[in-house]
């Protein structure tokens, strides 16, 4: 009985084997798109690096009276668009960035003794080694900007208690020292100069413009709009004791002019308070040919260098300074 089960069993295995079922792989006709070589594997597409450079924008043209020297200042240097800081007075002009990382400054003082742009250079770093410790430079090479052609150099030191790398191009123009610094202050300021600083000094270099004698107005012209006409943004004229306020304002208004250099009348008005709860005075202003009167607004509490408002000029430099 056993025998013939065990025969049985076999029987069914050899029937089984005999049987001829569908290969359980299907032969495919289509193929596929695409096989990778062998050992080589797709990369992912490389993301572009945003350029730096490309967030440097400059501002409209401004002028530093005292020296017709024309100049576009920097308007960003950032992918936020944060507004660059911009300080203007007569004969200098500091920008900065929001961080306080970059600073920008153009100046222009007396040469005095020193009779051409070299002269200037060592006159002016051995000035700066007060405010810069451990000040180092290299060889000075030649700097040129719109009909200018003077000297610069490389810096290196500490400002502002931070390690600084920046440059300086100073050139000698009607019997003036002009110099552009550029700096960049961080921990590790080499990446921040490169990539931005120097990028955006180029920028300030290139748009010196010195224009000719007398061409330029004899004050600076303000490009806000609110400029002088908004009780929030009044022209600030300081003063050395609250009895002199009023001979400052009226000293101001005794230099301004009409767009044609028209004489104007005023007529003090009722003082006023801005937003900012600031007593701000108030003046009516005419000449000849304005339509209707406009108001003028002044803050005697503080100040910055006047400047004259848009639509306007001056007779000369207004005649006040920081008390």
């Amino acid at each position: 009985m056993k025998k013939c089960l065990t025969a049985a069993i076999l029987a069914c295995g050899l029937l089984l084997a005999s049987c001829n079922f569908p290969s359980p792989a299907l032969q495919r006709e289509d193929e596929p798109l695409y096989v990778p070589p062998v050992g080589q594997a797709l990369a992912p597409a490389p993301t572009a690096t945003p350029d730096p450079s490309a967030f440097i924008m400059l501002g409209d043209e401004v002028l530093l009276p005292l020296v017709s020297l024309a100049f576009s200042p920097l308007a960003s240097v950032d992918n936020g668009g944060q507004a660059v800081t911009l300080s203007l007075g007569e004969d200098k002009a500091v920008m900065n960035n929001a961080e306080e990382t970059l600073f920008f400054s153009i100046t222009s003082e007396p040469a005095g003794i020193n009779a051409d742009a070299a002269a200037c250079l060592s006159y002016l770093l051995n000035r700066m080694q007060a405010d810069i410790p451990g000040l180092s430079i290299t060889a000075s090479m030649e700097a040129s900007a719109s009909g200018l052609t003077g000297v610069q150099t490389e810096l290196s030191g500490t400002l502002l208690n931070s390690p600084m790398q920046g440059k300086l191009a100073v050139f000698h123009v009607q019997s003036r020292c002009l110099s552009l610094m550029g700096a960049a202050t961080q921990e590790d300021p080499q990446q921040l100069w490169l990539q931005t600083g120097q990028v955006a000094f180029e920028k300030l270099l290139a748009g010196l413009r010195v224009l000719p004698p007398g061409s330029a107005p004899a004050c600076l012209i303000a490009t806000d709009p609110d400029y002088a006409f908004s009780p929030e943004q009044p022209i600030r004229v300081g003063t050395v004791n609250i009895y002199d306020g009023i001979s400052r304002m009226e000293a101001y208004l005794n230099t301004l002019r009409g767009p044609n250099m028209e004489e104007i009348s005023y007529i003090r008005l009722s003082p006023e308070f801005n937003a900012e709860q600031e007593v701000v005075d108030a003046y009516q202003i005419t000449y000849a040919g304005l339509g209707s009167p406009i108001i003028l607004y002044f803050s005697i509490y503080s100040y910055e260098t006047p400047m004259a408002p848009l639509g306007f000029t001056c007779e000369a430099a207004f005649p006040l300074q920081q008390p």
